[in-house]
């Protein structure tokens, strides 16, 4: 069984099935909290892949996750990923259906490491100067981690800016190497 291959066409069935509902977007909404559960919540795993647990309360866990009620094309896909017995592929089929939206929207994701909180307006700034770069909407997501020292480390997709005081120290650690006999 290829799980890959089976998550994408799922998704892309719901992809397609709210699109002409139109409620693709509203999809996309309710689906990114889900996305969050599964990864960081064990026991939804745990329940949803329970041979013990009716198709019934797997649908109820699943709506009450998404906080308000669910649009009609992502109840009827629920009760169809259940009834094919397909909950073991949910979380592949979640990450692909978010994978499709933002293709088909042309949204990226990128993470922007700071050493110390960012001032007013530098994340937008950033955040504008990557739209104009790639011709599409960029959702940055802003991260304060000290142990950079300084500067400032961006990731996009496979693009990964590492401009940062402690990995410009790290370099120069490596090109000095480990014996202290050698002088600059």
């Amino acid at each position: 069984m290829d799980i890959g291959l089976i998550s994408r066409r799922y998704a892309t069935a719901l992809a397609e099935y709210s699109a002409e509902a139109g409620e693709e977007a509203e999809v996309y909404r309710q689906l990114l909290p889900l996305t969050q559960h599964y990864d960081y919540v064990p026991a939804v795993r745990e329940t949803l892949l329970s041979p013990m647990v009716s198709q019934e309360d797997k649908a109820k866990v699943i709506f009450a996750l998404l906080g308000d009620s669910p649009c009609r094309s992502l109840r009827d896909f629920v009760y169809m990923v259940l009834r094919h017995r397909r909950e073991s592929c949910l979380y592949f089929i979640l990450h692909s259906f978010v994978d499709i939206y933002r293709e088909r929207h042309r949204i990226k994701e990128a993470e922007l490491i700071t050493a110390a909180a960012l001032g007013d307006g530098v994340g937008e700034a950033v955040r504008r100067m990557m739209e104009d770069r790639c011709g599409c909407t960029v959702n940055i997501s802003s991260k304060v981690d000290p142990s950079i020292i300084g500067g400032f480390v961006f990731r996009m997709e496979d693009t990964l800016i590492d401009a940062s005081v402690a990995s410009q120290l790290r370099l120069l650690r490596r090109r000095l190497g480990s014996n202290p006999a050698k002088k600059i």
